[in-house]
């Protein structure tokens, strides 16, 4: 008996551990037949790469004009903000002064040219020695010296600005007494407007002077050109400056602004694929997973731009997308080189 139970025992083990097989075979093949993705074939299209910058704008030229000479502020004609063109006058320091001194000199500078013409024929009929000739030339020339500065002197006291520009700051008023070098106003010089911007080593292969840039400015678009690259990088970011101007005669772009600054680049083919389909490998390589031969691939990508809902890519492997199916759907629960069936999208 107890051995008719051994046989019995060992026979239902056998049979259950031939069910449980049986069950394990099933489930395997049921798996295999679940795993269908959905795949397509990629085509290239034309993609035009915009690069993007941030930046703010800025003034072409900023300087501060300063007293020429010392006196009184006898009038002044301006307003801090307002803009003015070039030549206007902005101060009037008192004249009166540099005026009479202008007299004084001109009466020397009279004198002494007389006197020069003078022992100049006294020289030539041989009453003169060649000394005193020069001696006469001498003090006509310095007496010329004198009467110019004081000429440049008395022009100087009409202060005037020296460009098309706005008055940023004022640092004197009605009645002021300055002296030489003391600051009178800051000026603005907003025409044209510049957008420094910083790029990296691989874009700036693909930028020129003159290269055309869209520049968006409080919600305003704008028309740039690039007029400066740098030749050098940064030795700490390792990035370059290039610089975008901007034509500004209105005045309406001041400086300090936040700017966005979009340059197109030429035409060239790539591979849109939506956002949803790119995925990261074991190694941290981003890529996309794809079919050939119903086996699964992953295929590195070189991502050339992000546009919210997708990118454009290239291979960057030399691979040809053109050899594979693409997976759309399915490509969360399979593996790499784990063979599936496909399905193409409708």
């Amino acid at each position: 008996m107890k051995t008719i139970g051994i046989i019995f025992t060992f026979l239902i083990v056998s049979f259950l551990f031939f069910l449980n097989k049986k069950t394990e075979n099933q489930i395997e093949k049921k798996i295999d037949i679940e795993k269908i993705v959905v795949v397509k074939k990629l085509n290239k299209e034309i993609f035009t790469k915009i690069l993007k910058f941030s930046g703010f704008s800025e003034a072409s030229r900023i300087v501060t004009i300063k007293s020429q000479v010392e006196g009184k502020v006898s009038s002044k004609f301006f307003q801090k903000g307002l803009f003015y063109k070039a030549g206007s006058q902005l101060v009037l320091i008192d004249p009166e002064d540099k005026i009479a001194k202008v007299k004084e000199m001109e009466a020397l500078l009279n004198q002494r040219k007389k006197e020069y013409e003078v022992a100049e024929k006294l020289y030539k009929k041989g009453f003169r020695s060649e000394v005193k000739l020069s001696e006469s030339r001498t003090n006509f020339e310095n007496a010329l010296a004198l009467y110019e500065k004081s000429q440049v002197e008395l022009n100087n006291t009409k202060i005037l600005i020296p460009f098309d520009s706005s008055i940023e700051e004022s640092y004197i008023e009605l009645g002021d007494y300055v002296k030489k070098g003391d600051d009178i106003a800051k000026i603005v010089d907003l025409d044209p407007i510049f957008i420094t911007l910083n790029t990296t080593e691989k874009e700036i292969q693909n930028l020129s002077l003159n290269q055309k840039a869209k520049v968006i400015i409080s919600n305003k678009e704008y028309e740039g050109v690039i007029n400066y690259i740098s030749k050098t990088s940064d030795q700490l970011t390792r990035n370059f400056k290039i610089q975008v101007k901007i034509k500004n005669k209105e005045n309406k772009i001041i400086s300090g602004l936040s700017s966005e600054v979009q340059i197109s680049l030429p035409n060239e083919e790539a591979y849109f694929i939506a956002s949803s389909l790119v995925s990261l490998d074991n190694q941290g390589k981003i890529g996309i997973k794809a079919v050939r031969n119903n086996k699964v691939f992953f295929l590195d990508i070189e991502i050339l731009s992000d546009v919210g809902n997708g990118f454009w890519v290239n291979s960057s492997q030399n691979v040809n997308f053109d050899d594979y199916n693409i997976i759309t759907q399915g490509h969360e629960y399979v593996i790499i080189g784990e063979k599936v069936k496909i399905k193409y999208n409708d």
